[in-house]
């Protein structure tokens, strides 16, 4: 055996993806034609789900949000948070683009689509709300 070929037998082999991770954005375009449909036949009901709302939240969608993040959680290694000083480079990257890139660079992009690009679309919308909206 050669070197090449014993080094590609020990490498790990890599998981195939499943029809629903390989076909992920044509489930995702159905999805959102299926619900403009669905809203487009039945407007009450979407208008009775977008009306279930606390303190500004939308509950359905507040409930659907964590059951997307719930399982994520339930992954981590908390046992593994002794070793973040070993990493500190990458947290120190991402903590700098998460808390000082990001902000601008989405206030940024707020800016030149709600006051330059759609500014005539959106004449009736406060331009400070939609703004704030997009950086939320």
């Amino acid at each position: 055996m050669t070197i090449g070929t014993e080094a590609a037998s020990r490498a790990p082999a890599i998981p195939s993806m499943s029809g629903f991770e390989r076909y992920l954005s044509v489930w995702v375009l159905l999805c959102i034609v299926t619900g403009i449909a669905l809203g487009q036949s039945v407007p009450g009901v979407f208008q009775a789900v977008g009306h279930m709302e606390i303190a500004q939240v939308n509950l359905p969608v507040g409930l659907l949000i964590w059951i997307m993040i719930v399982p994520m959680l339930l992954k981590v290694d908390f046992a593994a948070l002794g070793q973040v000083k070993q990493h500190w480079r990458g947290i120190g990257v991402t903590l700098f683009v998460n808390w000082a890139v990001k902000p601008f660079s989405m206030a940024l992009l707020a800016w030149i689509f709600i006051r330059q690009v759609f500014k005539s679309s959106l004449s009736g919308c406060r331009p400070i709300s939609s703004t704030a909206t997009l950086l939320a």
